[in-house]
């Protein structure tokens, strides 16, 4: 069955899917290393090439179509199917990680409100010279595998999209994990997220951008900002700061 990005009543049934993708990024925090498994010799560089993979296909079909098709559902829940086994993951693991979300009613289908924004987005950010995209993990990975396909198939610029989880105390994120042998492109690190509604996620990013390259300059976009953060000051540290207008 698609699932379509203009119907609102359909986030209930993106969110199922997205679970699926926020209990890999949660597998990964949590992965110890013992024991081995067998068939993956880098299982959390592989289940990071996974939250990858299936954010850029969505995005892909979404960009494409309008919609994310039934063939693309079908192979990604195949796939989950066969991951979840080798890692363990049951369903309790991704009823939790549903649960350690900050905010239940945001995701990426907000995008459906300003979708026709992004271009406008896209061309500021590529004039603003942002060279490497970070989302937060994983309700942002759509949304930036979406402005990253939209600079490369309009604009002809191509930038790296990457994905940072995040380990939780409940569901307050703690830690930035990005995958072990990254290495950020240039300078100007753009982070990706569906809505800033605290300022606890983009607090972490920073500092594990920061951490990777101390010179970085940062930039965010997002779809919704709380009103208190934006009245705060706290968007004054970003170079720039890209929002949708509605």
């Amino acid at each position: 069955m698609e699932i379509f990005l203009s119907n609102y009543n359909e986030m209930l049934r993106y969110e199922r899917d997205m679970d699926q993708l926020r209990a890999l990024a949660l597998w990964i925090t949590l992965y110890k290393r013992d024991p081995p498994i067998s068939s993956l010799p880098q299982p959390t560089e592989y289940v990071f090439e996974l939250i990858k993979f299936y954010s850029q296909d969505f995005a892909s079909e979404i960009v494409d179509n309008g919609h994310i098709s039934s063939d693309a559902l079908g192979r990604f829940h195949s796939s989950l199917f066969s991951v979840n086994n080798i890692l363990g993951i049951t369903q309790e693991d991704i009823t939790r990680a549903s649960e350690q979300q900050r905010y239940r009613n945001s995701g990426f289908w907000e995008m459906r409100r300003v979708i026709g924004q992004f271009g406008d987005v896209a061309e500021a950010a590529i004039k603003d010279r942002v060279t490497h995209i970070i989302t937060a993990a994983v309700s942002g990975c759509i949304i930036g595998e979406y402005l990253g396909l939209i600079m490369s198939k309009k604009f002809q610029h191509p930038l790296p999209v990457d994905h940072m989880v995040f380990s939780r105390s409940g569901i307050q994120p703690v830690n930035g994990y990005l995958p072990e042998n990254l290495s950020l492109s240039g300078e100007h690190i753009l982070i990706a997220d569906d809505a800033v509604m605290e300022t606890y996620t983009s607090r972490v990013m920073i500092a594990k951008i920061k951490e990777m390259n101390p010179q970085a300059i940062i930039s965010l976009m997002t779809i919704d900002i709380d009103p208190d953060t934006k009245k705060s000051g706290y968007l004054d540290q970003f170079a720039h700061v890209y929002t949708f207008d509605e």
